[in-house]
């Protein structure tokens, strides 16, 4: 049976608050905040809820207090050689599973258009003649904008980061090893194929798409309008 331990840590796996753990299992924020500050000993049912509904998340328990993601989950891609362009292969799985779905959004963060050499811009055409659409949040004051404007929010500067992630169907992908200078030439991106992730991260940019400003103007040399 799970523990308090595999509880918590499961939550974090899954970016989960008390709450979402409560709305998954159907189990009570005040069981749950009981639970994991070991003030009760919980019922084998509840916590079988509990369990439940974080494997259905995604994740999967060992012994001593072990939780991973379930492998068919999780996807890393590396770089193979000098030449080998990770990001790349990542707008492919992107082309590829947004084509199949045949509908949805594919949702930026920490984007910056000034960095995307011309074989991304060509990939990135292709993902929209699959009927998608797609939005960004960019650096304030970022006027290089190849796309229209109102696919656009600004991210304040203090908290820009060129590290961009992607949100698109049931999937959330993660640059590491970003090199600053241009897209393509990241170490290894890991996708998390997992409906409650996505889900919760497209919340978290649809939060920050309704409060941010707006970008009024473009000075990009070239644009698809």
């Amino acid at each position: 049976m799970i523990s308090r331990e595999q509880m918590k840590a499961g939550r974090a796996m899954l970016d989960w608050n008390q709450k979402d753990l409560a709305e998954h299992s159907g189990v009570s924020v005040a069981t749950i905040k009981l639970i994991e500050t070991a003030r009760i000993n919980s019922t084998p049912d509840t916590l079988g809820l509990i369990q439940d509904a974080l494997e259905k998340g995604g994740l999967e328990f060992g012994l001593q207090n072990g939780v991973r993601m379930r492998d068919d989950l999780l996807t890393i891609i590396e770089k193979q050689s000098p030449d080998d362009n990770v990001f790349l292969r990542l707008l492919d799985d992107i082309y590829y599973t947004m084509r199949e779905r045949g509908y949805g959004e594919v949702l930026w963060s920490f984007s910056d258009d000034s960095i995307s050499p011309p074989e991304v811009l060509e990939k990135e055409r292709l993902i929209r003649e699959t009927g998608c659409t797609m939005r960004s949040l960019v650096r304030h004051g970022d006027t290089y904008l190849i796309y229209p404007l109102h696919e656009y929010r600004y991210l304040p500067k203090e908290f820009f980061i060129v590290n961009p992630s992607v949100v698109y169907a049931d999937k959330f992908a993660l640059m590491a090893n970003t090199n600053p200078k241009n897209k393509g030439n990241e170490k290894s991106i890991i996708i998390i194929n997992n409906a409650a992730i996505a889900e919760t991260k497209r919340m978290e940019f649809e939060i920050i798409w309704a409060y941010g400003e707006a970008p009024e103007k473009s000075t990009a040399a070239f644009r698809y309008d």
